[in-house]
């Protein structure tokens, strides 16, 4: 099929590298295609767009120094998603201030889930508009709806029933309506109607009119009734990061047999108390030497220790195939990496999808799971006997990695270019410049510009 005109595409994400990365993959793909593609997100993540060969837009006012001092906020069990959704909401203005002029100029937008200031953007100037779910547990299904904050305990072990499902969704999603109260002035000073004629921000308005791009394969989470119309599931996206790999960690890989190896990803680091201290009673309670990575890891090392090595970060993709067995949070970007690397994992879920990421991984027979109040070094050492003495793990590992093969970036690219295919029907990369330099050039009723286009 022939490819779309060349574009300019603009990708608005919120959160942390896992929240960065796929976008980087799918961009870097349009991008070998001709197209244009600006990523607008937290100024820390700058530099890893730089590396990606992609422009880049500052979004909002969150400096990394308090972007840090927010996490353990983040990560309370009961009032941490409140807090982190107010937090986004009320840097959406300063957000959107940011992105309108590519906004105005983009053939088509993508969002993440929290990026509030793209989908206003896109609703705003009447875009072509696509969203990217990173993994399962955001669209709260009824059918499987997500070990989430105080509905956890419900689960034991397996999904709660579908009428049970069907409640609980309700209960979020009324429990969360004014969550993002700021949101609401911010339309009030566009002229969009006060309150989204979509829905919650937190649910259905939050996908786009033009199709979903769930970014994970089937064989992860198999589609469910609920979820939006044109939802596509492309397989993982993944970006192989502009980290280094350090000498010392080739050597320490190379000089014995394969280690342990632990991690917390980039943002429950934040929030890691002593998981490496107990990491390290477990690694010598089994016998393993280990790798743990993550900044606090050094303090967690005694000197002179040959069979242990910590640092700060690593390229996951390259460290991950030579380790015994995988600990880590469960994030979505570390999940996906780590069923690459085809090894068994402990999955050590803090908060948000992480338990959902975690419950799936185990369904799959590659992991086991610890939740982070719970991990010890002997329940830990527990867990990784487990893994490691019992060979279906490692075999139903290499299986599992076979749900990774598939170009999950490619996948995503083919699917925006078929949307701005769909939307410039016969014409040309110019005529579709001149209607979006025509949008901008309409006088400001404080309006939206139209309607969104459903395809789905």
């Amino acid at each position: 099929m022939a490819g779309a005109p060349p574009s300019r595409i603009l990708f608005a994400t919120v959160g942390s590298l896992g929240d960065l990365f796929p976008f980087l993959a799918v961009g870097r793909a349009l991008a070998a295609r001709g197209h244009a593609v600006t990523v607008a997100s937290h100024a820390v993540h700058a530099p890893h767009v730089a590396a990606a060969g992609l422009d880049f837009v500052a979004a909002g006012t969150l400096s990394a120094e308090a972007a840090a001092g927010h996490v353990e906020h983040a990560f309370a069990p009961l009032r941490g998603p409140r807090f982190l959704v107010d937090l986004v909401a009320r840097d959406a203005g300063p957000a959107y201030a940011a992105i309108e002029p590519v906004a105005r100029e983009a053939a088509l937008i993508a969002t993440s889930s929290l990026a509030f200031a793209g989908q206003v953007a896109a609703e705003r100037w009447a875009r072509p508009w696509m969203s990217a779910v990173l993994s399962p547990m955001v669209f709260l299904s009824a059918h499987q709806f997500p070990p989430l904050g105080p509905f956890t305990p419900l689960h034991r072990g397996t999904h709660p029933a579908r009428a049970q499902g069907h409640m609980l969704r309700w209960l979020a999603q009324h429990g969360t309506a004014g969550w993002t109260r700021p949101l609401r002035r911010l339309r009030a000073r566009l002229g969009l109607p006060v309150r989204n004629p979509r829905g919650n921000p937190l649910f259905d308005a939050q996908h786009g009119p033009d199709g979903v791009l769930a970014l994970f394969p089937e064989a992860f989470a198999p589609p469910q009734p609920d979820w939006p119309p044109g939802t596509d599931c492309t397989g993982f996206a993944l970006y192989d990061s502009d980290l280094p790999m350090p000498d010392a960690v080739r050597g320490f890989l190379a000089a014995g047999p394969p280690p342990l190896v632990f991690t917390l990803g980039s943002a429950a680091v934040a929030v890691a108390g002593r998981f490496f201290h107990e990491s390290v009673r477990a690694a010598r309670a089994v016998g393993r030497r280990a790798l743990l990575v993550g900044a606090g890891a050094h303090a967690a090392v005694p000197a002179g220790a040959d069979d242990l090595m910590a640092v700060d970060a690593v390229p996951y993709e390259r460290v991950f195939p030579h380790a015994a067995v995988l600990v880590h949070q469960g994030g979505i970007g570390t999940c996906a990496r780590a069923l690459q690397a085809a090894r068994p994992m402990l999955v050590v879920p803090h908060g948000f999808d992480q338990p959902d990421n975690a419950a799936r991984l185990t369904a799959l027979g590659v992991a086991r799971a610890l939740p982070a109040r719970r991990y010890g070094a002997e329940r830990a050492a527990a867990e990784l006997r487990s893994l490691l003495r019992e060979p279906g793990f490692a075999k139903r590992a290499r299986r599992g990695a076979a749900m990774t093969a598939p170009d999950g970036a490619t996948a995503a690219a083919d699917r925006i270019e078929a949307t701005l295919r769909r939307n410039a029907g016969a014409g040309s990369a110019g005529e579709a410049v001149a209607s979006t330099s025509a949008a901008r050039r309409q006088p400001d009723s404080g309006g939206s510009a139209g309607p969104p286009r459903h395809h789905g």
